[in-house]
């Protein structure tokens, strides 16, 4: 794997005395990986990232690994609030709205080579290679519903939800049932907040729970149809959230 050293930011500062434990992924929204890096490396703009990886799978990095790249903004993922200071922040070349719309074969090799490097040297668990959409999921949509997970998975790169025994599921139900929680909003909003996203927009807000459920799809649940009432969804978060605690255990 070649790394181009060529560009350097200078947003970044010392790391808060944390391990390096996290993967986020982004994507620039901007037309191009000239943009992007020019973006990047100017300091009023304060972010940067400590990989860019272009349409043509050039791996450029422009802020060394020890130091905290200022990546992910206000986030959180379960009790993790600096996710600047625990994670490496990768971002892609690629924008919706523009021609580098698609996540190329020669972008998506290089990501897989990078996650693999990075996953080995820092011992990343796979649950913990995330989409800037997973930690906030109220102001960002990136990677977005085109990013490949699927390709993650199957290299065991990224945490796909197993199929979990009935028995362990009826568990779960029965547990809400027993502290009489019966609303499927506020069985999903529990479930998700033990899965690591951050629930607190959500509580109280039709808009903003909305917001969360489609993040949540975005990454986990990609390609199936959206309804006002989606019991195969609520099936899907139960398996997970099972899967989750059985994995923990």
């Amino acid at each position: 794997m070649k790394l181009i050293h060529k560009f350097k930011s200078l947003n970044f500062d010392k790391r808060n005395i944390k391990e390096i434990s996290f993967v986020i992924i982004h994507y620039t929204a901007l037309p191009s990986i000239e943009n992007s890096i020019e973006y990047l490396c100017q300091k009023s703009n304060r972010v940067s990232c400590h990989y860019i990886i272009g349409q043509n799978g050039r791996i450029y990095n422009l802020v060394d690994e020890k130091y905290r790249a200022w990546h992910a903004g206000q986030s959180s993922w379960l009790s993790e609030k600096d996710l600047n200071s625990a994670s490496i922040g990768i971002e892609l070349d690629y924008s919706p709205n523009h021609n580098n719309n698609k996540f190329s074969s020669s972008l998506m090799n290089s990501l897989i080579l990078l996650l693999m490097y990075l996953t080995k040297k820092y011992k990343i668990d796979k649950r913990n290679i995330l989409g800037h959409s997973d930690i906030a999921p109220y102001r960002k949509k990136d990677p977005g519903v085109k990013f490949p997970w699927k390709k993650l998975y199957n290299l065991n790169l990224s945490y796909n939800p197993k199929k979990v025994k009935l028995s362990s599921i009826k568990k779960i139900r029965l547990w809400f049932e027993k502290y009489r929680i019966y609303s499927n909003k506020n069985k999903i909003l529990i479930m998700l907040n033990i899965i690591g996203y951050d629930i607190s927009k959500s509580t109280n807000s039709k808009y903003f729970y909305k917001i969360l459920i489609n993040k949540y799809r975005s990454h986990y649940f990609q390609n199936k149809s959206y309804k006002k009432s989606n019991p195969e969804l609520i099936d899907f978060i139960e398996a997970h959230f099972c899967s989750l605690l059985l994995t923990k255990t």
